[in-house]
């Protein structure tokens, strides 16, 4: 088993990278040409650099294709030489292949997830840290925070407020503010108004600088401008964490943290759908390959979008909106097995009877 397991594996390997490398290149100068009228129009300079730095996310947006398309590759081979039939005459049975073919998968899905997590985050951040954003506006039943815009750090034109349990409040407005340590802050040029729980005015304090103490950090307010792409799933779970104890659960930011997790996994599902074929045994064409590998890869990223977006806009549980796709894929292979069996079973009773 263990010759068969490397066989399998780095034919695999092999095929995987070669496709990976046509893809990404493919697909990078898809973009530069998209990109080329900006260049020429607004007259941009063209960062070869910045493309580079996008290719490991590029490579995991496509990995399902190249998951697919290279186990596809390989299983055609081993059919077109009758490698499979070898295999199942020295007693294999198709589960103890299709375990190999899972692994290519279980490789595939790390592979992409330490790219989308720990290699491509720093490397959009060095591209582009912001999104472009006038206003910010924060709101929980214990803060509200507003500012005109952010920037390098700096909260331009503040206004904050922060309620208290026995219901007294405070209201700070200042010309700018940062968050510089864990959940410290410095207000710039401001003025601090106090309120008992009557809303009369106790207090009223100018400043130039004063800190204080407030259980927001910049992440929490600064999410909404900047890039998810520069996040790996583990700094978005700490933000959510952060969030959660100020009773705050933005469905929004949920789903695209289960999405770190669930899109890379998707390459280790795809694998499900060849052992019908491996069950079969017969040969296929290289341009059914191709052709089908396109088809299924790219129906189930529609799919994929598809349940994201009603889990983006709090249709369905984030988990589901990213998870959906699997289970569908596992119906559809559970249902085609039961055919296959109904039909097996169908053709031994046709000719038992024709005897």
């Amino acid at each position: 088993m263990r010759k068969k397991f490397i066989y399998i594996f780095f034919n695999f390997l092999k095929i995987f990278l070669i496709v990976s490398f046509i893809f990404v290149i493919l697909f990078l100068l898809i973009q530069i040409i998209e990109d080329l009228p900006d260049f020429l129009l607004h007259r941009k300079s063209f960062v070869l650099r910045n493309y580079i730095y996008t290719s490991p996310l590029l490579f995991v947006q496509i990995s399902p294709i190249i998951t697919i398309l290279s186990s596809m590759l390989v299983l055609s081979e081993m059919l077109k030489n009758n490698e499979i039939k070898v295999f199942f005459l020295s007693g294999n049975n198709p589960f103890k292949i299709f375990s190999i073919f899972l692994l290519c998968g279980l490789f595939s899905s790390i592979f992409a997830f330490t790219l989308k997590n720990f290699v491509s985050p720093p490397l959009i951040k060095k591209i582009k840290n912001t999104i472009k954003q006038e206003q910010i506006a924060f709101s929980s039943p214990k803060y509200f925070f507003y500012s005109d815009r952010l920037e390098n750090k700096y909260f331009i034109n503040v206004e904050f407020s922060e309620y208290f349990e026995n219901g007294e409040f405070i209201i700070i407005k200042a010309k700018r503010a940062k968050n510089y340590e864990s959940f410290y802050w410095i207000f710039e040029s401001g003025t601090l108004w106090r309120f008992d729980s009557e809303k009369n005015l106790v207090e009223k304090e100018k400043f130039n600088t004063k800190n204080i103490l407030i259980f927001l950090t910049y992440e929490i307010l600064s999410i909404s401008t900047i890039d998810i792409e520069t996040f790996s799933y583990f700094q978005l779970s700490q933000i959510l964490n952060k969030m959660k104890k100020l009773g705050i659960k933005p469905v929004s930011l949920i789903t695209y943290t289960y999405e770190k997790i669930f899109y890379p996994l998707l390459n280790f599902f795809l694998i499900f759908i060849i052992f019908p074929f491996l069950k079969k045994s017969y040969k296929i064409s290289n341009l059914y390959v191709f052709s089908f590998s396109f088809l299924f890869s790219f129906s189930c990223y529609f799919l994929y979008i598809f349940f994201f977006s009603l889990s983006k806009n709090g249709k369905i549980h984030p988990f589901f909106g990213n998870g959906g796709v699997i289970f569908v894929i596992l119906i559809y292979i559970i249902l085609q097995n039961i055919g296959l069996k109904k039909i097996k079973k169908s053709c031994n009773i046709f000719r038992r009877l024709k005897i």
